[in-house]
């Protein structure tokens, strides 16, 4: 019998133990570290933002909205949540993990209230990773069809750009470096799809170590699914339009005359930079993007001002919701899927 680490003799104080204590305050350190940098980006940012701007006329801009717009951008939101839910749900099928529709939809929107009230993004993944893990699927495969499902996202957005670009090249024209943007975004987003979705195993030179490959092996879970890509690809371009309409919406609400085409060039370029970790919540970094974006096509600093706040002050009532949700509906405990009637899947080794 393989005894594993119960043959260790090293006290519980030993070198390793040492070594752990030591290195923890350096951790708690750079988290710390990096949170205040992204605080002082806010700051910064916010700062500059207000200072350079007529904020009567935003307030005054957003106090005149149309209500009922704004009430169905904040549908739209729900709306999103109940597609990624459907590609979810296809993702976590794979490997025979079946939880309802209506599991997963809640779930989503349950992760709306961590996205928008914790530090990051990450917030929201760790929620719908649980709910993965709950419904049967074991911590890995959880993460990994989050991922994968980040990825669908990803590359529905990138080929709405791509094809908006081509149709307003004069436009494509005045934002720098977007086709270097756009071919480095192409490769990370198609380059990690591929290697998820792409059938047989991977092989790695003899000499690469024993972790190294028990990783790559294990995100293989995926491999040979192209079945489910149509699919997949089907509802990230559907959840994408919705996306695309949500800004319009607002846009619209505030009066901005926009038109909805700029619109498939402007969120996905803005998408991609508040993705970008250097802030809290894209704090500061929206507002910089729409102005630079909305002020291409012609829209005051200040009417783009109040576009950014509209769009932060519906997804955090979305937020609100999702704390509702997650509230109100208990999450079930951990489902033992019975496999032992159903046939592994050859990838699933």
């Amino acid at each position: 019998m393989q005894q594993g680490n119960f043959g260790n003799t090293e006290p519980p104080n030993g070198p390793a133990m040492a070594k752990a204590r030591h290195a923890a305050p350096k951790s708690r350190f750079r988290t710390w570290a990096l949170r205040s940098l992204k605080v002082l980006i806010v700051a910064v940012l916010m700062i500059w933002i207000v200072r350079n701007a007529d904020t009567e006329s935003v307030f005054s801009a957003m106090r005149q909205a149309n209500l009922p717009l704004v009430v169905l951008a904040l549908a739209m939101q729900v709306l999103g949540a109940a597609i990624m839910a459907a590609r979810w749900r296809l993702l976590l099928q794979v490997q025979n993990v079946s939880p309802s529709f209506g599991y997963l939809f809640t779930s989503t929107v349950s992760a709306f209230f961590f996205r928008q009230f914790l530090p990051s993004v990450v917030g929201g993944d760790a929620i719908r990773s649980v709910a993965a893990w709950r419904a049967g699927a074991d911590p890995g495969f959880a993460a990994l069809s989050l991922v994968a499902d980040r990825l669908f996202g990803l590359l529905a957005l990138l080929l709405f750009l791509i094809g908006a670009s081509f149709f307003m090249m004069q436009i494509a024209a005045d934002l720098p470096g977007l086709w270097g943007g756009l071919a480095a975004a192409g490769a990370i987003v198609g380059g990690g799809l591929l290697f998820l979705m792409a059938p047989g195993s991977i092989r790695l030179p003899a000499r690469t170590p024993a972790k190294l490959d028990r990783i790559v092996r294990a995100t293989r879970v995926f491999a040979g699914s192209h079945r489910i890509v149509p699919a997949c690809l089907g509802l990230s371009i559907l959840l994408q339009v919705n996306v695309v309409t949500f800004y319009w919406v607002i846009g619209h609400a505030l009066g901005l005359e926009v038109p909805y085409a700029a619109y498939y060039v402007i969120v996905p370029i803005a998408i991609f930079v508040m993705m970008v970790p250097f802030s809290i919540n894209a704090i500061g970094i929206r507002e910089v993007i729409f102005i630079y974006l909305l002020g291409v096509w012609g829209v005051d600093s200040d009417l783009a001002l109040a576009f950014a706040w509209a769009e932060f002050g519906i997804i955090l009532c979305a937020g609100l919701l999702g704390g509702i949700v997650y509230m109100t509906h208990k999450m079930p405990a951990r489902i033992d899927i019975e496999r032992s009637g159903a046939e592994t899947p050859a990838n699933a080794t």
